[in-house]
């Protein structure tokens, strides 16, 4: 079990971050009466459209943290289905889902959203000053704050839980211009949500960050998932060769985030034919009886 240090959270839930002892008992019991199927599993959905308004004076964005897009494993989660009472218990917001780490915001409000063709929710997330006393090198919050202006800490990942859903018809497919569209989730606990990097989109982070001169400490470069020797000056010789006319040694991060490992795995699994499996593993050992093999 993960630990968790005692400044950032009171206890740590049944589902392993952080949360306040009214909210891991809450959410015990809501887990004991959901049924035990898959479809009702906690999980992660990384929206990518960036924030909608950043207000500097405030030291805060408003953002779309889900919209009713299908997501990469063909399930659309419905805005007006939101219920974020577990959430405002403790509205903190994380980096990259990293609770071994301080919070670097603080969630405000939550609003079920219709701009044009797309509904959503959209929430507006607080990055506070740095305390007069706080003893550490970096103040999280100005870490977070510094990315998001450079526009490079665009994502927003909501972690939640389902408590209803349905597989759609096709003619609710046809009517909501849907494609590749699994699983509706009509309603759902949000839990946390988090400021997240964009996977598809590291190569060009590591070049802005570089460029911008944002300097950031190592434990949060280990939250973000990237290598750490990019935000490190390299050597003169080394400096110059990759100034020279014609060199071509590109810096890329390694980032694959485990979320992304773990859904590419269950798709491997579901593509297994068991039954096939368990009939050639019988007929080999009744071969083998039989000394065929």
């Amino acid at each position: 079990m993960t630990t968790h240090p005692l400044s950032h959270t009171t206890t740590e839930g049944p589902l392993g971050f952080p949360v306040t002892d009214r909210q891991a008992f809450a959410l015990d019991s809501l887990l004991k009466a959901l049924p035990k199927e898959d479809a009702f599993r906690y999980r992660k959905a990384l929206q990518t459209k960036g924030p909608a308004e950043i207000l500097s004076g405030e030291r805060s964005d408003v953002s779309w943290i889900s919209t009713e897009d299908p997501d990469r494993v063909r399930e659309v989660v419905l805005a007006r289905g939101m219920n974020d009472s577990q959430f405002k218990l403790n509205p903190i917001v994380t980096l990259q889902h990293a609770y071994w780490l301080p919070p670097v915001g603080k969630s405000l409000w939550r609003k079920v959203v219709r701009d044009g063709p797309l509904q959503g929710v959209k929430a507006k997330t607080q990055y506070p000053p740095r305390p007069a006393d706080w003893a550490g090198t970096s103040w999280p919050a100005d870490v977070a704050l510094a990315l998001i202006q450079a526009d490079l800490l665009r994502g927003k990942s909501i972690g939640f839980l389902p408590t209803r859903v349905h597989q759609p018809k096709a003619k609710e497919i046809e009517e909501r211009g849907w494609q590749n569209v699994d699983l509706v989730i009509d309603e759902w606990v949000l839990l946390e949500y988090a400021c997240t990097f964009l996977p598809t989109q590291q190569n060009a982070v590591v070049e802005a960050v570089g460029k911008s001169q944002i300097s950031l400490p190592d434990e949060f470069v280990q939250a973000l998932g990237l290598d750490a020797s990019i935000f490190k000056a390299p050597p003169a010789s080394r400096a110059a060769q990759q100034s020279a006319p014609g060199s071509q040694e590109p810096l890329l991060a390694r980032f694959t985030p485990l979320e992304e490992i773990e859904k590419a795995l269950c798709r491997q699994i579901n593509e297994l034919d068991l039954a096939a499996l368990a009939d050639k593993a019988a007929q080999t050992a009744l071969d083998r009886a039989r000394g065929r093999v």
